[in-house]
């Protein structure tokens, strides 16, 4: 028989891409003054929750705007504030089935911010997002990979895929975490409603597992400790991290995780402090690169083979560059000023847009760095203090297009922070890296398989001293399926000679 090999692979089911215009209001902080004009504004997108139906895709989302403004008071100081926005997209998915394997990302493709005409504590914000939506199954094929004795190869071609490590990993986690309530807000009499999501925000293959580190955002809505019992919210960011077991893992392969809030509770404790318990559920697939050179794809002699179609996503490029952020500011007003920097990291990256051009990745995105320091007050306490560092770049990337896909990765690698008189500045490097893929249909070859025998019920001539048991036991077939074979005889007790009954076939196995 000719060579084949087995692969495992998640095969795309169907893909659809929609626009959105999401539309909605952010409150301006009661500790922040109105807005007079906006400077700049940033936004990406998260997915709160997937549903899928038959033939659709229900994804509901978060947009989070960031905004920059110029204040309406005399001396017209510049603040910062967020916002966040809920939104429902749905796609057109033919053949899509409950349970179905799915991948969702969001793209903000434009954000426009403007003050309220009738509320100055009001900002209107209207975006357009652009919500990607595939379909997976895993299925697990034997490919000929050789041209069989005999036979003649008319074509054939280097195919590659992602080959599955066994199957899908899933395991829950509870994120849990004693925080306080921020010293702004009252003290919690009674939780109202607890909203989290969930973020994975690094991911690791190490041997036999996936490390995956995520953060649940959390937003509680409590009647506060109060003679009104008015109403305030709370937002509180846990961070994690665990591992699925993956027996087969090994460092260097390919890894994609999803995570889910299954349930979120959050109690108020005596101190005044909150506890939180999150379930989480993660599902990891592990997978490698696989090349099969030279794959038969048109045989001359077709007999014993069936051609079949695989549509799976196929790597075109991947580029990698560096990008050099440098900022120079003022110390935030509510802080110290500082004696000494203790220490600097990137707390946070994140990716707000990606476009492909024509063998380039477009990235935007900023990073979020966090300054511990010495103040200069007498007692020399330590503060803290985030700077937000925004950066555009591109990535090389050959064979790159427009319409492809493109799975961007940004590492921190360097960040430093001097004091220059009253002013800060910040200097970070960061690694970005792009994967380019694109959906494409292969033809390969997989044995054909044999169609069972049909067994067909013979007929049996009853001779002296036959029973229906003893015909039963001859044939290894019970006497029930006998009887069922043979509706005729109402009585299994009287059968006669000459008379001629079927035999079913006999169970298999």
């Amino acid at each position: 028989m000719a060579g084949t090999e087995r692969i495992k692979v998640n095969l795309v089911q169907g893909e659809n891409r929609v626009q959105t215009v999401v539309k909605g209001q952010i409150a301006v902080p009661s500790a922040k003054p109105d807005v007079d004009k906006i400077l700049s504004k940033t936004a990406s997108a998260k997915v709160r929750d997937v549903s899928i139906v038959p033939n659709k895709v229900i994804v509901d989302g978060t947009l989070s705007v960031q905004v920059m403004y110029v204040a309406f008071v005399p001396d017209q100081s510049v603040h910062s504030l967020h916002g966040d926005v809920k939104f429902t997209a749905y796609a057109d998915v033919e053949g899509t089935q409950p349970g179905n394997d799915y991948l969702v990302e969001f793209t903000v493709e434009d954000v426009s911010v403007a003050p309220a005409k009738n509320d100055p504590q009001k900002l209107d914000v209207a975006a357009v997002i652009s919500t990607f939506v595939k379909i997976t199954e895993i299925d697990e094929l034997e490919i000929l990979t050789e041209v069989p004795a005999g036979n003649e190869a008319l074509e054939k071609q280097d195919i590659t895929v992602e080959h599955m490590i066994g199957e899908k990993a899933t395991k829950q986690v509870i994120v849990g975490e004693k925080f306080d309530v921020p010293e702004e807000k009252p003290d919690v009499e009674k939780i109202l409603d607890t909203r989290a999501e969930v973020e994975i925000v690094d991911k690791k293959v190490l041997h036999g597992k996936v490390i995956v580190e995520g953060e649940v955002h959390l937003e509680v809505i409590y009647a506060a400790l109060k003679p009104d019992q008015s109403v305030h919210e709370l937002h509180h960011v846990i961070k994690f991290s665990d591992f699925v077991e993956v027996p087969l893992a090994v460092p260097g392969m390919n890894v994609v995780a999803k995570a889910e809030v299954e349930s979120a509770e959050v109690e108020p404790l005596l101190d005044p402090a909150l506890s939180a318990d999150v379930i989480v559920k993660l599902v990891v697939y592990v997978s490698e690169t696989k090349t099969l050179k030279n794959i038969p794809t048109k045989l001359r002699n077709e007999s014993g083979y069936t051609k079949k179609k695989l549509k799976v996503d196929r790597q075109v490029g991947y580029g990698e560059t560096q990008v050099v952020l440098r900022e120079t500011g003022e110390i935030p007003s509510p802080k110290p000023d500082i004696m000494k920097v203790y220490e600097a990291r990137v707390d946070k990256v994140e990716v707000t847009e990606t476009n492909i051009l024509k063998e380039k990745v477009l990235v935007r995105g900023y990073a979020d760095v966090e300054v511990i320091y010495v103040s200069a007050k007498p007692s020399q306490d330590v503060h803290a203090l985030h700077q937000r560092l925004n950066f555009r770049t591109f990535v090389v990337v050959s064979g790159a297009v427009d319409g492809m896909n493109a799975e961007v990765k940004v590492e921190p690698e360097y960040v430093s922070v001097d004091q220059e008189g009253a002013d800060l500045h910040t200097e970070a490097v960061l690694k970005v890296k792009a994967r380019v893929t694109e959906m494409t249909q292969l033809s390969v070859y997989v044995p054909a398989v044999t169609p069972p025998e049909v067994c067909q019920p013979v007929d049996y001539v009853v001779k002296p001293g036959d029973t229906l048991s003893a015909i039963a036991a001859a044939y290894k077939v019970s006497l029930s399926d006998l009887l069922a074979a043979n509706p005729q005889i109402t009585n299994p007790d009287v059968i006669d000679v000459g008379q001629v009954i079927k035999i079913p076939c006999p169970p298999k196995g």
